[in-house]
């Protein structure tokens, strides 16, 4: 009977969701009946306070300054320049601009920090290439859309910063954490990519030279140092996240407007408008967890899905495998920006109890919740490179499993093999 409270505050809000109402309208409504259900005493004044409340933090200014240096990287000629180092590396490889896609994405994730804006840019310039050269359409948008899930993983990341303040761990070791799971997740895509592109007889573009190579890398130079300067000055306690967002957007501007000269400042008013609505709908989101997680704590959630847990199985690596396996359904269904900031905070106290390190949590948590951006139905990151690839939408989801078992692969990695994802935050940071 303890479980009541929760199922009768979660019911309404997965109900609510799976019929298509927004993310925050559900937790808002849940939350409303809820408190006139079984809390008629408790004023409604404290949903507003609760939304204002959980927004109330330094903290989280850091969202829109990332979200505003991505878009303002990606307008201004970074991409291109970024394909162009990518395709010198590895075009010449069998299935060369689908492994180019990949490797364009992993420099990628180091400028936007978000899945779906790595998609769109790359994905803008990419597919249209690799249809031209013979690829199937279906097959484009999904190594594309797979590829794009490294983003958030690779530092900077937006939900890192997300999870980070949601339950106070450092983002400067969550950064660091990310980076060999995101190796990872690009290596075995490209072996995924690989033996596909054999047994296709994919075609290959030429070798580059040498002069080539280090042409393009100088190109790409001023792109692939931001996220060097934005985890140094984190790591070294030169800059917050949230000064560390205020540095990239005016490094972003320079290079785009004085450097590459591909953004025009009649151009960034619109970038600024995309950004903030973009930015928006994450602490809007986050605005309506405030009231959900208050009433989440008051009836003690945590400890009674610890006492669940547990009572499964004490055993850390069987609780995480559990984990996994409901946070691989939960992307499959729900939104991933939900299940960070309503579920994750629920699960900390057994996460303390069992012992395990809350970077790795993180890092896992947010690995498997960029895997639901390409799972079917909700797979937004499909439904995004499909419509530019003009594919269809069940062709690109067949495509796509193939790259799924790929990311799992690298979960299943990153989960059971710690100290791998630590090791970094350890040397560096202690």
């Amino acid at each position: 009977m303890e479980m009541l409270p929760l199922l009768m505050l979660l019911i309404p809000f997965l109900a609510l969701s799976f019929l298509g109402m927004p993310i925050f309208i559900s937790m808002g409504i849940s939350s409303l009946l809820y408190i006139l259900s079984f809390h008629q005493e408790i004023p409604l004044l404290v949903i507003p306070a609760n939304m204002i409340g959980m927004l109330d933090s330094y903290g989280f200014l850091a969202i829109p300054f990332f979200f505003l240096a991505g878009d303002l990287m990606n307008t201004g000629g970074i991409t291109k320049r970024l394909v162009d180092f990518a395709a010198a590396l590895v075009g010449h490889i069998k299935g060369g601009l689908s492994h180019v896609s990949i490797v364009a994405n992993m420099i990628m994730a180091g400028v936007s920090g978000s899945a779906i804006a790595d998609a769109s840019a790359t994905g803008s310039v990419l597919i249209p290439a690799m249809k031209k050269d013979g690829y199937p359409a279906a097959y484009s948008a999904a190594v594309v859309a797979a590829a794009a899930t490294i983003g958030p993983i690779v530092p900077p990341s937006i939900p890192m910063v997300i999870y980070g303040l949601l339950v106070n761990v450092s983002i400067g070791k969550l950064f660091l954490a990310g980076a060999v799971p995101g190796f990872l997740m690009g290596l075995y895509l490209i072996v995924a990519s690989y033996i596909i592109s054999k047994k296709r007889d994919f075609p290959a573009r030429p070798r580059a030279t040498f002069k080539q190579i280090v042409w393009a890398l100088l190109s790409s130079s001023f792109a692939i140092l931001m996220p060097l300067i934005i985890i140094l000055g984190i790591v070294l306690g030169i800059v917050t996240p949230t000064e560390a967002g205020v540095v990239a957007v005016f490094y972003a501007l320079f290079v785009g407007i004085f450097i590459y000269r591909e953004l025009n400042w009649k151009d960034v008013p619109r970038i600024f408008k995309d950004s903030m609505i973009s930015s928006s709908y994450i602490m809007i989101i986050l605005a309506s967890s405030g009231v959900f997680s208050w009433l989440i704590a008051s009836m003690g959630a945590g400890e009674i899905l610890s006492r669940f847990f547990t009572s499964i199985s004490t055993n850390k690596w069987v609780i995480l495998l559990i984990l996994n396996v409901f946070f691989l359904l939960w992307g499959c269904l729900l939104d991933p920006n939900t299940g960070l900031v309503v579920v994750v905070p629920m699960l900390m106290p057994l996460i303390e109890k069992l012992g395990i390190d809350p970077v790795h949590f993180g890092v896992v948590i947010i690995l498997n919740l960029m895997i639901g951006l390409v799972t079917p139905p909700v797979g937004f990151l499909t439904y995004l490179t499909t419509t530019i690839a003009g594919a269809r939408f069940e062709q690109v989801v067949k495509e796509s499993w193939v790259f799924i078992l790929a990311l799992i692969l690298a979960l299943l990695t990153s989960t059971f093999f710690p100290d791998l994802v630590l090791w970094l935050p350890r040397t560096l940071m202690g």
